[in-house]
């Protein structure tokens, strides 16, 4: 809980005590932290603002000052109950509050501050499929290393216009960058990587790695894709909500069938959205109109990651774009032709431990062999794309999909964060060190041994390195 929240929940904690106890003058004074408690609510909801686990608290404040001064309620069994009800209700608001907390996340690990900055970019080349009458425009986040004097307003996880009842809460998680705040001044230009979200992720969703790799000197732009994202929120005050069906993928062959192919079409849009930030980026470093980027790009040092479809995504720009010179598939799936041709650049995976085959469980249901027969059928393409082409590949025991987002920093209880016993900061770390180092290694020439397999590592991580045995591959490129 935040310092306002948990100081609203003593306060009307301690006036529930007031009501239960069986000597309630001893006790007199507390009929005034009702009072007390009104002005540190107006503080809460102005300063740390609204979420709807609180609720049940806010509901309390303002019924426990009202039965304080209503001497016609003094019925001592009334009280004992009303005492009794109140607790129920302010544990509902405790479990909920703590459940679906407004988490922190790490933070970053390098020596520089963080700054950011959100932009909109619209492709006069290409239409938008959603809305032919439209060119494709995009909102991307710039995540950049800044300088260590930078003061300023830090950046909020989400934006409230991105976020539902449901989700409120992550508007109000702060992050670790400084909008707005000055680049750093160094004599050379920045190396580059771009991010592509899952399914129906947004560009936020790995905020974590996109500090930490700029508080290391990169530059790091994450992408939200129209109608594909769960939120596009565009600066005229247009909200573009995910067409994407979030269901179970599984459940009948025609509905995995529906799946591969909106799959497919979603790595090929974002693929194409990608080299066209890459554009975008190249015009910036010629000319930023806001001064950020301008001559501080270096394009001949750009790297891309992704998460779950975003992987492929990642992957599939490789394929078709050289200046992208390294890859980190963020346990995710891959299609098109990068599935069968690999990604071309230097290529890192990371990811759950490997998946076991449908002929391991007989008696499974129709709908979890198909996602196991997917899943399986993912992992022995890239280890035969890994054995032809070469490339690394990093397996943390006890992850699981969601232990490579932040959204594993989401709830305490990983029934609801979908995260794996690993634990959340364990795994995050992990990924940040090797993700960094495979960068650094490839993208600013820096090799501290940590990608060794004969090196020492971490219990949880098994690194494996496959040597290429062929490169004979077709791409496209331009």
């Amino acid at each position: 809980m935040r310092i306002l929240e948990l100081s609203v929940v003593i306060g009307v904690l301690a006036y529930i005590i007031r009501l239960l106890s069986p000597s309630p003058g001893i006790f007199s004074w507390l009929n005034f932290i009702p009072l007390l408690c009104l002005p540190v609510l107006g503080l809460h909801l102005i300063l740390e603002g609204y979420r709807w686990q609180m609720a049940p608290a806010y509901l309390l404040v303002f019924m426990s000052a009202m039965y304080a001064f209503a001497p016609q309620l003094k019925d001592v069994q009334l009280q004992y109950f009303a005492g009794l009800l109140a607790l129920g209700v302010l544990g509902v608001a405790i479990v909920l509050s703590t459940v679906f907390p407004v988490f922190q996340l790490p933070g970053p690990t390098g020596p520089y501050s963080v700054g950011t900055q959100i932009r909109r970019l619209v492709d006069t080349h290409r239409r938008e499929p959603a809305d032919p009458g439209s060119n494709r425009e995009l909102m991307v986040q710039i995540w950049y290393p800044a300088e260590p004097s930078a003061r300023g307003k830090q950046a909020f996880y989400r934006e409230r216009a991105s976020t539902t009842a449901s989700d409120a809460r992550f508007a109000l998680v702060e992050t670790h960058s400084i909008v707005d705040a000055p680049i750093v001044a160094v004599p050379t230009r920045l190396p580059l990587l771009l991010y592509t979200p899952s399914w129906d992720g947004m560009r936020t969703e790995n905020t974590v790695h996109a500090e930490d790799l700029a508080s290391h000197g990169y530059i790091v732009v994450g992408i939200d894709h129209p109608y594909s994202s769960l939120a596009t929120v565009f600066p005229d005050g247009r909200v573009i909500r995910t067409k994407l069906v979030d269901e179970d993928f599984f459940s009948s062959e025609a509905a995995y069938a529906e799946f591969l192919h909106t799959a497919e079409a979603e790595i090929r849009l974002r693929a194409d959205d990608a080299r066209f930030v890459l554009d975008e980026l190249e015009k910036l470093d010629a000319d930023d109109p806001k001064g950020l980027l301008g001559g501080r790009v270096d394009l001949a040092r750009a790297g891309i990651f992704g998460f779950s479809l975003g992987a492929g995504a990642a992957a599939q720009a490789c394929w078709l774009d050289r200046r992208f010179k390294a890859c980190v598939n963020l346990d995710g799936m891959m299609a098109g032709e990068s599935s069968r041709q690999g990604a071309v650049a230097p290529f890192f995976i990371i990811s759950e431990p490997e998946p076991p085959a449908p002929e391991s469980f007989p008696n499974g249901k129709q709908a979890e062999l198909r996602e196991m027969a997917f899943e399986r059928e993912q992992y022995l393409q890239m280890r035969k794309l890994m054995s032809a082409y070469g490339g690394s590949w990093l397996t943390i025991t006890g992850s699981e999909h969601f232990n490579f987002s932040d959204y594993a920093f989401s709830s305490p209880l990983r029934r609801f964060s979908n995260s794996g016993p690993v634990g959340a900061e364990n795994a995050s770390r992990l990924v940040g060190r090797y993700m960094l180092a495979f960068f650094n290694l490839h993208l600013m020439d820096l090799d501290d041994r940590v990608l060794d397999p004969q090196s020492p590592h971490a219990p949880e991580a098994r690194l494996e390195d496959w040597k290429p045995r062929t490169d004979e591959r077709r791409f496209h490129s331009g």
